[in-house]
């Protein structure tokens, strides 16, 4: 890996986990958060709309991964963000790797060793001990709810991700188009239907706080952190750009102590060493497999 590839890893990182500090800051004060995830998906939709085209065959893998990915998978995550906390949600979306390798398990007949095993059991076991943490001032009353809807998020991306092994043959930009168009459709009637008060956002107390958070969710995260991902895995191999997910925890978690005042008890700490010890255990022997079939 060149200079030029480790700085643009740690970019992508420093900007998926920051971005848990912007949701956290808008989600429940400045914006309702399905209304959020509904304006910034429609945002990405109409950026990507020159890529968005009908693969015949394959469309019903694609909306099946872009309900996942792009609609239930937020539908989750932007609400749990404003009932717990942001370092616990960063650590808890971390259980997509346990459960994506579960599914393909199921799906695809995969093996499963012991070690992968020991790091699945691992990782449950410490978003375990993260849920039955006190809640942080910073979290609220729901923090336990949140802890559970990032687990449902969780679960989402991974569904997701095992649905996009069937549509290889579609390029990156072109299932991104399709992912803001679904996420779009979906997430509007569920704001809807759920949340009131929505224009509030752009009140002029909470319009520039709720634009830049805008910005930054579809254009840094959607758009440029996305797009600058696909280009590492066109580079590297994928047990190196499969650090990123720890990568961008660790920084998440750095972050929501030093930006917003987040207390790092020891069940967090505690939790959050077992549960990534545990994705980091699956990722090592994943990236063993990687390497063996390198040619």
């Amino acid at each position: 890996m060149s200079f030029r590839e480790f700085i643009v890893l740690f970019i992508v990182c420093l900007i998926w986990g920051l971005h848990f500090i912007v949701m956290k800051l808008t989600v429940g004060t400045t914006a309702e958060p399905l209304f959020y995830a509904a304006v910034r998906m429609s945002i990405v939709a109409i950026i990507m709309l020159p890529w968005l085209k009908w693969h015949k065959g394959l469309m019903k893998h694609i909306l099946g991964a872009g309900l996942a990915y792009g609609a239930l998978n937020y539908a989750f995550m932007f609400p749990a963000l404003g009932m717990t906390t942001a370092s616990a949600a960063a650590i808890t979306i971390e259980l997509y790797v346990p459960f994506s390798i579960i599914l393909s398990v199921i799906v695809f007949k995969d093996k499963i060793g012991v070690y992968k095993l020991a790091g699945i059991l691992l990782a449950f076991i410490g978003v375990i001990i993260i849920a039955s943490a006190k809640p942080d001032e910073t979290a609220g009353p729901y923090f336990l709810l949140g802890i559970l809807l990032m687990v449902g998020a969780a679960m989402c991306e991974a569904v997701g991700a095992v649905l996009v092994k069937f549509v290889k043959s579609v390029g990156p930009l072109q299932l991104l188009a399709w992912f803001a168009l679904i996420g779009s459709a979906v997430l509007w009637p569920l704001s809807l239907l759920v949340e009131d008060n929505q224009w509030e956002a752009f009140a002029p107390e909470n319009r520039k706080t709720f634009i830049m958070a805008l910005a930054y969710s579809a254009l840094l995260v959607s758009v440029v952190a996305h797009g600058s991902y696909y280009w590492l895995l066109q580079r590297l191999p994928i047990y190196i750009v499969s650090s990123t997910g720890l990568m961008t925890t660790v920084i998440a978690v750095i972050a929501s102590a030093v930006l917003l005042g987040e207390e790092l008890t020891p069940n967090l700490l505690l939790g959050g060493l077992i549960t990534l010890g545990g994705i980091a255990l699956i990722l090592a022997r994943k990236n063993r497999a990687a390497k063996a079939a390198l040619p």
